[in-house]
């Protein structure tokens, strides 16, 4: 029997397949085999198509327009075929381009429906709104193509794969007008179709979104009439094909008809939408006090704003409730304030996006705004945060700026609420890893978090996440679909953005954030708040609602400490002189007795007694820190310490600085306090130097010692016994405690943790606790006022100080909060405090810089470019600014008409001529610069010498001769020229700049000389006169005067003012021209100046560069050579000697002027201009020469590496992986190399390395020397030595190999001098490197390089460094 044969496989009942994205198993039995004999077929329905059906079937449904002729209903109107009726389009087979979506509105502007019982509570019922397709697609997707979502493995972190999300606000002019174009042709949006169809004609071939179309033909003429008015009253009829000029004579456009009945339309919508909201208002104002909103509205109406804003403003009134009339002078003040326009314009043309400051009534009536807060606070919200709150609820980026512990964290916290509510996420970003970890614990018991840092995933799915700033870019950058769901990003401590190595991350993040999501800015207070907030809104295309507050929660006193006894000088932002002086005089007083050498009086009564130790031993000029209790963690900065701030050595003289001080603020109940000391050396040895101070009580004690029990109760046996976790304990059960980057992760924690319930009284820490760390003291003490910050010693910044300072004061339990100076040596000058304490903080300055990574993460996508990116940067952003002023400029320039040079000998040359002018006047330069630095130049140049001037009206030059030469006094030449006939205007100069000590009948006015006095001697002109020239000048230059019917000037000049030097030479008389001025001598030697210029010529042939002068180098003498055949080609020129010749020039000079300008307008509004486009040039073409993009710019192999690079120097890691450096290492060795990457400390110990990773050190530096110098040839401003060991810091290999291996961890801190801490460090951030590099394998296709990742991450994941933070677990 035919058939289809059976299979194996077909006899068994049940068949096996995959199901899911981790492909299980799956039985399902087996389907019955088909019949071969066939059922019963009904005939089809529809004809069989052929190519010629489907053709004409297109053709009728898609491509012929579909009118209806109109019927005899429709005769009365004015067109035969009522288009906007009858023009029925068929339905395209995609999308369609708009949707109904419901619209928000503020909580205080919802309202019952008029159905709804006043007895139900009120449910609010949004109104819908027909929004684009594309506006739509763009809140999910960022305005890029839609996507399918990518696999679940890589919707919180991304892949490579996927693409960004367009950022928010990046326009791209082209691209929207090439979508328009896919969307409408040309004809379909300027009206034209309607005259093709109307006139018919050739019809439109292509349809949108067709590459070809399909030929129909010519349409069919419609007939139609136009009915022209004038006055009301029907003038003409005719019809509308037959003639333009009817058109033309009434105005009549169809632009217009449409215009007309679109306005109609929105004027219909706009009435019956009114009514709707009218009713709706009605009700929700009889909710609000009447004597208040009638108040508010009188007070609104009393804004003088300009006529067409009022008439805008008593529009809007009508539409709006009472509360909307009450916030109406807001936006009023705002306009007024800002220079800009409400939220209504459009914010385009030169408008600020930062809209400063809230509104009086936003406070008063905060809880008829929001009604329904997304959480309830049981304290009384200040000012600024019911401004922010009010706005977040509006759906607003805000912007807070406000002292620390002044409760910015409240925004933050409803931001998270709001998301809740909403059902999105919410994104807290934060600069330092301390924060997030205590912002997780913080937040946990209030709302669903997660926590994502570099080498802890803690539930990412959750509605709110907290993540460090590089995480969040990562995610931008590698497009994680997670951004789709996120509402609101976060970003604390925004002060950060001035950190020269991070702050380029918040900018990145900032240009990348899709438009979609709302941003919640979180920074101190900074005097440029609204700059950077103009920065965001302009970058983002949306308002920045700056709320800011300059009142501390609680108020600060600053004071001196000094000797025993403090001095306040600072008390609630007012600098006090009288105690500054007061200290000033103790420490007179206390350095006379010192001075004196005898006992001397007795300090009075309010001088305390100077303990002996205290002063002169206190300059710390050796490293003393190695017999003390951490013996090998005291030298990696011992150096700086010594040299920034005094400190001392012996436990005796560093309790003698720090007890007094101490025992003041115990007696003051000033405790606990927070002493800043400015080095990790520094803290450990201040705590240590208090060996017989215990602040704590019994019960503090037990409760120290409980906690510290559970918290190390985590540890193993042996890092249990860590000399640092020792070490603090004994501190900590004293009230003792330090805090620095030095210590391990679990033991600062500790720390925090117990400085938090107050049990610690004194604390020693670094400036690292005022950023990370959100716990306030009773008081602060500044050690010193200098810190090192890396690179050098400078003072301490207004900004460092003031956040610092601020962690002074506990909110709700002191009434002022004390900051205290330390004064050992000198007392500060009172300038330097003035500024410190009361002066303006730093300024948020842009740190944008490339980096290889961010260019090929751009080059991924075509929609991005990197010039998007540089325009976007804090940097460029006064540039960009006023980029729309320059286009207005640019277009006024572009119609001012150009005058034309009307030539009288025919065709003009003076285009030709002017040009050759330029170049000759350019190789005169340069050959005059060099023969002025001649040494027989300088021989020939002598008093008396002629020589050619240039004319600064460059009309002419002129003729002059050197009357001295430089000297000590004037190291200029003194010249005396002739400037032309004295009856001209412009040389009938008088001689109103004479020397005092001239003859008293050298009057004002020209000095012609006598006829008769014309001829005298030759002893006026003789170069040695009656007396010998001492060389002074008694005239004042420029010296100008008339004789012989010649005006002259002495003046002096540079070098490169002389044009040439001529072979004549005549005598002069220094003394009656320069110290002794007489008429007669200057008349002379006018008279000899004339005698010189030969007839028919101004000018004495001038010496030859080559023969006289010796010119040697052969660039400049074929320059001076060019230079004479382009004077004869010049001179053979029709244009020379022409009479207009002047007048054409000083065109050509405007003309030349006017392009110069227009093109250097163009550059400044190019790409070209930004600042780092030569950078970005370079490092282009370092990524082609390498390999990582193609001649096309796409993205290669090793490019697609590169992005995967974060930890390390990006270039140096992904050659090291090409170049297969680490296939022949073990992974204990791979990961010690590795290391090199992410150590950072710059001064620590030669470690000890076998011969095979000394090898591999020498390899990898290689590599990184070559990549520098590579880099260099490119104009990119790198050192390859410093680049190497910028990025390259081998300190740890021999750490990480022996830990690695499985050494303990106390075994291994004995093989270096960094700290603890630093070594914990550098092993949790080598772990994400092995997880890049792991990822990185996995694109090369290099499974054994993965394989050894694996292992060397899992070798050095364990004890110590890889304890859980107590923040995140709990205790």
């Amino acid at each position: 029997m035919d058939g289809p044969a059976t299979s194996p496989a077909s006899e068994v009942p049940f068949r096996i397949t995959f199901s899911g994205h981790s492909g299980h198993l799956r039985l399902d039995p087996t389907p019955p085999p088909p019949s071969p004999i066939p059922d019963f077929v009904l005939p089809p329905a529809y004809p069989a198509g052929t190519p010629r059906t489907v053709k004409e079937y297109l053709e009728a449904n898609y491509l012929n327009p579909e009118l209806h002729l109109p019927t005899a209903a429709d005769g009365a109107r004015v067109w035969d075929v009522d288009w906007f009726d009858l023009a029925r389009p068929p339905l395209e087979p995609s999308a369609p381009r708009t949707m109904l979506a419901p619209a928000w509105e503020p909580p205080f502007r919802r309202g019952r429906r008029p159905s709804q019982p006043a007895s139900e509570s009120q449910v609010w019922d949004p109104e819908s709104v027909q929004l684009e397709m594309s506006e739509v697609f763009d809140s999910g997707n960022g305005g890029m193509p839609s996507r399918m979502p990518g696999p679940a493995k890589d919707f919180v972190r991304g892949s490579m794969n996927s693409r960004p999300f367009r950022p928010g606000g990046l326009q791209d002019d082209a691209a929207e007008a090439a979508a328009l174009e896919k969307a409408f042709p040309e004809g379909a949006r300027n009206g034209d179709w309607v005259r093709e169809l109307m006139g018919g004609g050739p019809a439109q071939v292509t349809p949108p979104g067709f590459r070809k179309g399909l030929e129909l033909g010519q349409l069919k003429q419609y007939t139609s009439h136009w009915k022209c008015f004038r006055d009301g009253e029907l003038v003409q009829e005719q019809l509308a094909s037959s003639s333009n000029d009817t058109m033309e004579k009434y105005a009549v456009q169809f632009d217009d008809l449409f215009k007309i009945a679109w306005d109609e339309d929105a004027d219909k919508k706009a009435s019956q939408e009114g009514e709707v909201q009218q009713s709706a208002e009605n009700e929700a104002t009889n909710e609000i006090d009447e004597q208040k909103a009638d108040a508010l509205q009188d007070a609104s109406e009393t804004v003088n704003v300009e006529k067409q804003e009022v008439d805008i403003t008593r529009d809007v009134s009508e539409s709006q409730t009472d509360l909307d009339q009450m916030l109406s002078s807001e936006v009023e003040d705002t306009r007024r304030k800002s220079g800009g326009s409400g939220d209504d314009k459009p914010a385009q043309d030169g408008k600020v996006w930062a809209l400063v400051g809230g509104d009086e009534d936003i406070v008063t009536n905060f809880y008829k705004l929001v009604p329904d807060m997304a959480i309830e606070y049981p304290f009384e919200l200040d000012k600024f945060q019911k401004e922010a709150i009010y706005y977040l609820e509006k759906g607003e980026s805000v912007f807070v700026a406000a002292h620390t512990s002044a409760g910015k964290t409240v925004v933050a916290e409803y931001a998270f609420a709001l998301a809740t509510k909403h059902c999105t996420r919410a994104v807290y970003t934060a600069p330092i890893k301390t924060i997030s970890n205590q912002k997780y614990r913080d937040f946990c018991g209030k709302f669903d978090v997660g926590l994502l840092t570099g080498d802890v995933s803690i539930r990412p799915e959750a509605t709110c996440l907290i993540m460090t700033t590089e995480i969040l870019r990562s995610m931008l950058y590698r497009g994680a679909d997670i951004i789709r769901d996120i509402e609101w990003v976060i970003f604390d401590e925004v002060h950060y953005v001035n950190d020269a190595e991070r702050g380029v991350v918040w900018e990145e993040v900032i240009i990348m954030l899709p438009k979609h999501i709302n941003i919640v800015l979180l920074s101190a207070t900074v005097p440029n708040t609204v700059e950077f907030a103009d920065w965001i809104g302009r970058t983002k295309k949306k308002k920045i609602r700056v709320t800011s507050t300059n009142k501390r929660p609680v108020p600060l006193e600053h004071c001196l400490f000094y000797s025993g006894e403090t001095f306040k000088i600072c008390e609630r932002d007012t600098f006090l002189t009288q105690g500054f002086r007061e200290a000033k005089d103790a420490f007179k007083r206390k350095n006379s007795n010192k001075l004196g050498g005898k006992p001397g009086p007795k300090p009075g009564p309010g001088a305390p007694p100077v303990r002996a130790g205290a002063q002169g031993r206190n300059q710390d000029t050796s490293s003393r820190g190695k017999d003390q209790k951490y013996p090998k963690h005291h030298n990696s900065n011992s150096g700086a310490a010594a040299v920034q701030q005094s400190s001392s050595g012996p436990k005796r003289s560093e309790s003698s600085v720090w007890m007094p001080l101490v025992n003041n603020l115990l007696k003051k109940s000033l405790v606990p306090v927070v002493i800043f000391c400015f080095s990790k050396n520094r803290c450990d040895r201040a705590a240590e130097s208090m060996f017989g101070a215990d602040l704590t009580s019994n019960s503090e004690k037990s409760e120290i010692r409980v906690f510290c029990d559970k918290a190390f109760s985590r540890l193993k046996g042996s890092d249990r016994n860590l000399p640092q976790v020792v070490g603090i304990q004994s501190l900590l059960r004293r009230g003792i405690g330090v805090h620095h980057a030095g210590l391990l992760p679990i033991v600062k924690e500790v720390v925090e943790m117990l400085f938090c319930r107050g049990v610690i009284k004194v604390l020693f820490s670094t400036e690292t606790f005022a950023m990370g760390v959100n716990a306030p003291a009773r008081a602060v003490v500044f050690d010193s006022l200098r810190k090192f910050d890396g690179k050098e010693h400078r003072k301490l910044l207004p900004g460092e100080y003031i956040q610092m300072a601020g962690r002074a004061g506990r909110r709700g339990l002191d009434s002022i909060g004390t900051v205290i100076v330390m004064c050992r040596d000198d007392i500060p000058e009172e300038s330097d405090l003035k500024n410190l304490i009361v002066g303006k903080p730093t300024r948020l300055e842009s740190q944008f810089r490339l980096t290889y990574t961010m260019i090929l993460h751009l080059l991924r996508v075509e929609e991005l470019k990197v010039e998007d990116m540089l325009k976007r940067s804090f940097a460029e952003f006064h540039a960009q600014k006023n980029l729309p002023e320059k286009e207005k400029l640019l277009l006024q320039m572009l119609r001012q008409p150009t005058k034309t040079i009307e030539c009288i000998k025919g065709e003009p040359s003076i285009e030709e001529y002017y040009e050759m002018a330029l170049e000759a006047e350019a190789h005169r330069e340069s050959i005059t610069e060099a023969i002025m630095q001649l040494p027989s130049s300088q021989q020939f140049l002598t008093p008396g010498r002629l020589v050619v001037i240039k004319s600064e009206s460059d009309d002419d030059h002129l003729l002059g001769v050197v009357l001295k030469n430089p000297s000590a006094a004037l190291k200029r030449y003194i010249v005396l020229v002739l400037t032309g006939d004295c009856t001209s205007s412009a040389l009938a100069s008088d001689m109103s700049n004479q020397s005092e000590k001239e003859p008293g009948d050298f009057q004002q006015g020209r000095f012609i000389i006598p006829k008769g006095k014309r001829g005298m001697d030759d002893e006026y002109f003789s170069s040695v006169s009656t007396r010998k020239s001492s060389g002074v000048i008694n005239i004042k230059l420029p010296y100008k005067g008339s004789a012989s019917g010649m005006g002259f000037e002495a003046r002096a000049i540079e070098s490169k003012e002389i044009i040439s030097i001529c072979t004549s030479k005549i005598k002069i008389d220094q003394v009656r021209l320069l110290e002794d001025p007489s008429p007669t001598a200057y008349a002379k030697t006018v008279q000899l100046l004339i005698k010189e210029q030969p007839d028919g010529t101004k000018y004495p042939p001038a010496l030859d560069a080559v023969k006289d002068l010796k010119l040697r180098n052969v660039d400049l003498v074929e320059s001076y050579y060019a230079y004479h055949k382009l004077l004869q080609k010049m001179s053979e020129n029709k244009c020379h000697g022409c009479i207009k010749l002047k007048e054409h020039i000083s065109l050509m000079k405007e003309q030349k002027m006017y392009k110069d300008q227009l093109n250097e307008l163009k550059y400044q509004m190019s790409d070209e201009a930004l600042q780092q486009m030569p950078e970005f040039q370079g490092r282009i073409d370092v990524l082609k020469v390498l390999h990582y993009i193609d001649s096309d710019l796409v993205v290669q192999l090793k490019g697609r590496v590169a992005c995967e690079m974060n930890s390390g120097e990006e270039l140096i890691s992904t050659e090291c992986l090409f170049e297969n450096q680490l296939d022949e290492l073990e992974p204990e060795e791979a990961v010690a190399i590795m290391s090199a990457f992410v150590f950072q400390q710059r001064n620590a110990s030669e470690p000890s390395l076998t011969p095979k990773l000394s090898e591999a050190k020498k390899r990898l530096y290689d590599t990184a020397i070559r990549l520098g110098k590579l880099q260099a040839e490119f104009k990119i401003p790198v050192d390859p030595e410093e680049y190497a060991r910028d990025n390259l810091k081998f300190g740890l290999v021999e750490v990480v190999y022996e830990w690695a291996k499985g050494t303990p961890f106390a075994d291994i801190c004995e093989l270096t001098d960094v700290s603890e801490g630093l070594i914990v460090r550098t092993i949790v951030r080598l772990d994400e490197t092995c997880r890049e590099y792991r990822n990185a394998a996995s694109i090369m296709g290099n499974s054994a390089l993965y394989k050894k990742m694996e292992i060397a991450s899992n070798a050095i994941k364990r004890d110590i460094v890889f304890a859980a933070s107590l923040y995140v677990t709990g205790i």
